[in-house]
């Protein structure tokens, strides 16, 4: 349920200054025990902690109340939500308490009530008390499984007519009970960003492969055309020769559609010669020119196993890592994360449940990082091991079989070098290097 329905609901909100006591302990089991059911009714976090807001000043006939959870970066106590008896919001300007009382209870891990606050010798010395004016405080810690996350605090500036005993032990079930819809609203908001990030991460990877793909089906098609191209050009320089050879030694009676031949083999020569400068425009466009920039290349590996272990695809992987220290260095994050990945998704496409081995080496002789990743497989075929940089290569049932060609380039560009050592049954390791420069 959303807080604002609650408020709503006009039959859910009880009229607690009209009741007297007999009454209320009548209604307080019900009371209790539709707080319960209703905070644990969503898992918005907002909501579950306006929602535990308002019905713990409610349970307490207090007149208002603030609700603080503990900060995940500064592990303190921050001001999450305010409110008074009818519901309104109080803002952080007005959230003034007694902090002591605040900190005794979150500390002790123990509920704190105190029914004449002025008049109790063990608070009237404390300022926030007597400068507030304050009659009836209430503080709880809000605890599951042991952890702490926050405090439940309402106060009152007027003395209420509660018994304490019971009043505790139904305020002890209410923050019991809070706690676990807080922890799983959290819980529920952590899971929702991070399925949100990997969602980004995944329509990232997809557009950077079809990018990828795009421009190697390019420079295919680019290889291709030029190889083509090539051999029109011989044939048709071979046929202009042959033909301007024989209208010199020659005067043929039909010479001016010779000279017509001639024109078109021209106009056929320069629309070749068009092709051949189009095909070399889509081979230029697959340089992959790094774009480099200090980065730590064990920090890299370690993104793309943790992007990678929340995948269906590799949710079978079994991903073991020995990062030997690294100095950080200038390459291209994007391209050697590219790298990383089309290695590893050759191994998982030829063995779903793969054991992936990575190992990182600083090889201070040269002045360079080298990166090992192994696998258990079925291993690689000599006759494609000889062609698997060089050239498309699709053995798998999924994939373009581009990962290793391109792998190739983008190391290539980095003047780094990339080799595989593979034997039948017995996996495959491949080996790349980048220059630390």
């Amino acid at each position: 349920m959303r807080f604002a329905d609650f408020i709503s609901q006009k039959s859910n909100v009880f009229p607690i200054d009209e009741l007297n006591q007999v009454e209320f302990e009548k209604i307080k089991l019900e009371m209790i025990l539709n707080i319960i059911k209703i905070i644990n009714n969503s898992l918005v976090l907002e909501d579950v902690l306006n929602l535990v807001m308002i019905n713990a000043i409610r349970l307490a006939r207090a007149e208002r109340g603030f609700l603080l959870l503990i900060d995940d970066s500064s592990n303190e106590l921050r001001y999450k939500v305010g409110m008074n008896l009818n519901g309104e919001f109080l803002s952080e300007d007005e959230f003034e308490i007694s902090k002591s009382v605040v900190k005794d209870a979150f500390e002790l891990g123990e509920t704190i009530c105190i029914e004449d606050a002025k008049g109790d010798k063990n608070f009237q010395s404390r300022a926030s008390v007597m400068n507030l004016q304050l009659q009836t405080i209430m503080c709880t810690p809000l605890i599951t499984n042991n952890e702490k996350l926050g405090v439940i605090y309402i106060d009152s500036r007027n003395l209420t007519n509660i018994k304490k005993a019971e009043i505790i032990h139904l305020f002890e079930i209410l923050a019991g009970h809070a706690a676990i819809a807080i922890k799983n609203a959290k819980l529920y908001k952590s899971l929702d960003t991070a399925f949100n990030e990997l969602q980004t991460l995944h329509e990232k990877l997809i557009a950077s492969e079809r990018i990828v793909l795009k421009k190697e089906i390019n420079a295919q098609v680019g290889n291709e055309i030029q190889s083509l191209v090539h051999l029109a050009l011989l044939e048709n320089d071979s046929v202009m020769k042959r033909l301007q050879k024989l209208k010199t030694f020659i005067n043929p009676p039909n010479s001016e559609n010779l000279d017509d031949i001639i024109r078109k083999m021209q106009v056929a020569i320069e629309s070749i010669r068009k092709i051949q400068r189009y095909s070399q425009t889509l081979i230029s466009s697959t340089r992959f020119e790094p774009i480099k920039k200090m980065g730590d290349l064990n920090r890299t590996i370690r993104n793309v196993i943790e992007y990678l272990k929340r995948t269906n695809k590799f949710k079978l992987v079994t991903f073991e890592v020995n990062l030997d220290k690294l100095p950080p260095f200038e390459y291209d994050i994007e391209q050697i994360e590219q790298v990383i990945v089309n290695i590893i998704t050759n191994s998982v496409e030829n063995k779903y449940d793969a054991l992936i081995k990575i190992t990182t080496y600083f090889d201070e002789q040269h002045n360079q990082a080298i990166v090992k990743i192994n696998d258990n497989g079925p291993g690689i075929p000599q006759e494609i091991q000889n062609v698997l940089f060089f050239s498309r290569v699709n053995n798998q049932m999924e994939g373009k079989g581009y990962g290793l060609y391109i792998s190739k380039k983008i190391i290539d560009n980095h003047n780094g070098k990339i080799h595989l050592v593979s034997e039948p049954e017995r996996g495959t390791t491949i080996y790349f290097s980048l220059p630390i420069s």
